[in-house]
């Protein structure tokens, strides 16, 4: 693929002036909300104390799981030609991961004493929770080293990419490792929950269904970020790297549906699909955007077109977030008047940060090097 000549001289993109916007409001929102506590920002109650930042949060780990998946792909199948977009997802792996860093801190009620998930005293090692935020603590330092090249380079800081370089494998190797811990463990995590959640989303094999869904997800973000960057750069689209990256997706997203499906049918809950309730209504939905219809597409000949692997990444996109939404909010739905809906606050705190990562993803495409050089790759 053609290298990028990066142009410090490019102006600014207009839409970044309200995404800068929506950011700074966030921001002056969530120190507000640090400051008062989370009962008068939040619509948060005994029955409900995990709320849309937690859900948000889901989504957008499976999402960041495009850096893992393309440098698995990469640097530990031989897959060479994905070296070209490890920056790309590398990138969207950080942002994603510091999102969801912030709205982690903003969620705890003790805010100021969240360094004890680190204190040895502190740390419980029966604790799903501990193992995710260790996990993802680590990952985000790994994140932040595989990144680092990008930044380095338009100073000229030549040595600590070498030194970097040269670590490469184990670093990638490490951040791997810990990305699928924390992906299944998030999965784990809802065993607990059995008798909460709602048994059309609780099965034993979530571990498995959640990390399967970070793969086609990863997918699917970076087959989005890659359309967008290459049209508005001007770039040449590669399409068959966009073939293999559909293919990718079809192959997980067919396992994800055959685990999914054998359980409903193992476990007797096909009945439940067939009531005309909302959560039968939500799994259908779920199962008809998120997998049929990107499988639909990727085997047509729209999976040899940028087209293909980019709508099929939106709708897997969409359909993980009908998932997350529902495993972590709606299904644990009780039979009493309390109910949940975020607050103005909430919400606006969420889009806030979120349109801080596409504001920062968009600058740094637009201004850094996100494409290697053709003679550079880690395996020559």
């Amino acid at each position: 693929m053609a290298a990028i000549t990066r142009n410090d001289n490019k102006p600014i993109p207009v839409v970044s002036w309200p995404l800068l916007g929506l950011t700074l409001l966030g921001v002056a929102l969530a120190i507000y909300r640090l400051v008062v506590g989370l009962g008068p920002t939040t619509n948060l109650n005994d029955h409900y104390p995990w709320g849309i930042w937690i859900t948000v949060d889901l989504f957008i780990i499976p999402v960041a799981g495009a850096a893992f998946t393309i440098s698995l792909i990469s640097y530990f199948l031989g897959r060479k030609d994905y070296y070209s977009i490890i920056r790309p997802a590398v990138l969207a792996g950080f942002i994603g991961y510091g999102i969801v860093g912030i709205l982690l801190f903003l969620d705890i009620g003790r805010w100021d004493r969240f360094y004890n998930i680190f204190v040895p005293g502190f740390i419980n090692l029966h604790s799903f929770l501990e193992e995710i935020s260790l996990c993802v603590t680590l990952y985000t330092l790994i994140l932040i080293l595989e990144i680092a090249p990008v930044l380095l380079e338009k100073w000229g800081y030549k040595a600590p990419i070498r030194w970097i370089e040269r670590g490469i494998f184990v670093i990638a190797g490490a951040g791997i490792v810990l990305s699928i811990l924390h992906q299944s463990s998030l999965g784990s995590l809802f065993l607990l929950m059995q008798y909460k959640l709602h048994p059309l989303w609780w099965t034993p094999a979530l571990p498995l269904l959640f990390y399967l869904q970070a793969v086609y997800t990863g997918l699917g973000a970076t087959a989005i970020a890659l359309s967008l960057i290459w049209r508005g750069l001007g770039i040449p689209i590669n399409r068959e790297l966009f073939r293999r990256i559909g293919q990718a997706m079809s192959l997980n997203l067919m396992l994800y549906a055959a685990v999914k499906i054998g359980d409903w049918m193992g476990s007797g809950e096909v009945p439940l699909l067939l009531k005309p309730d909302a959560f039968g209504i939500l799994a259908w939905l779920e199962m008809t955007i998120g997998v049929l219809i990107p499988l639909v597409i990727l085997f047509s000949k729209l999976v040899g077109h940028s087209a293909g692997p980019f709508w099929a990444g939106v709708f897997a996109l969409i359909g993980t977030f009908i998932n997350r939404i529902v495993v972590t909010w709606i299904g644990f739905a009780e039979p009493n008047p309390v109910t949940y809906f975020p607050s103005l606050i909430e919400i606006l705190i969420t889009v806030g940060f979120i349109a801080g990562g596409v504001l920062v993803y968009s600058l740094i495409a637009r201004y850094f090097n996100l494409f290697p050089k053709p003679d550079e790759h880690p395996h020559g």
